[in-house]
């Protein structure tokens, strides 16, 4: 195999978020990961599994909203790691169990049609930020109508520890499983 660059194999990447975030903390990838991506990313060969793990920092935090490359009708709450200290923590400990990248250690909660929340583990090279567009004016009427977006923000602030409002995200959760809207999409905007 040709020698390919560590940028080469970052621009190979679908998500911008961590592209972005490899290139500004200066991430480098030895040869035998470059190998391993450029097999999977470009050739589509499937990894070994036993030999192939490799470590890909992301930039997402828990409270993150995302949403994976190719389905951006849902928006998730990432819930994996709070910084960059506990992110390595958590990838030491994976590299034991998980498959060739990172999926053991991407956790993000999604807000299901009936209202509960279910929880994927996508790869983080899939994710994007997410964020919803404003509500011009909060009235009883319009908090009703974006349920799913409120239900969201709450999620995603007390998985930050910024809210406590388990209540409210009931709440909101169940208005959206009442209407089982189909228009949350039209309510967010990526970042």
């Amino acid at each position: 195999m040709k020698a390919i660059t560590n940028e080469q194999i970052i621009a190979l990447f679908p998500s911008k978020a961590l592209r972005d975030y490899l290139i500004k903390s200066n991430w480098q990838f030895d040869d035998r990961d470059r190998e391993i991506l450029y097999r999977y990313l470009v050739l589509n060969e499937e990894p070994t599994y036993e030999h192939d793990y490799v470590t890909i920092p992301f930039p997402f935090r828990s409270g993150d909203l995302v949403y994976v490359i190719g389905e951006e009708d849902r928006i998730g709450v990432f819930c994996s790691c709070k910084d960059d200290k506990d992110f390595f923590e958590l990838d030491a400990r994976t590299k034991e169990f998980s498959d060739w990248t990172d999926t053991g250690s991407t956790r993000v909660e999604f807000l299901e049609p009936d209202g509960k929340f279910c929880h994927e583990h996508p790869y983080a090279y899939k994710l994007e930020y997410a964020s919803f567009q404003d509500v011009p004016i909060k009235t009883v009427q319009t908090i009703k109508d974006n349920s799913y977006k409120y239900a969201l923000e709450i999620a995603s602030e007390l998985i930050r520890g910024t809210n406590s409002s388990i209540e409210c995200l009931q709440m909101y959760c169940k208005d959206f499983a009442e209407k089982n809207t189909k228009n949350h999409k039209l309510f967010w905007k990526r970042k």
